[in-house]
């Protein structure tokens, strides 16, 4: 994720999330690219996911 924001700044996008644990199993950025479409990017490491049922 650090290397995809990096890319992204690089070539002229805008980081509006930088990159970040989210929720302690989650691995993320978002950033728009030069036409202004907004992407996120987002690792999961599911061997930390949160077990039972969702809320």
């Amino acid at each position: 994720m650090d290397a995809i924001a990096k890319n992204a700044a690089l070539a002229g996008g805008v980081v509006f999330a930088g990159p970040g644990d989210r929720q302690g199993w989650m691995y993320g950025c978002g950033f728009s690219d030069l036409d202004g479409h907004r992407w996120n990017a987002l690792y999961m490491d599911m061997s930390k996911m949160p077990k039972g049922p969702l809320v």
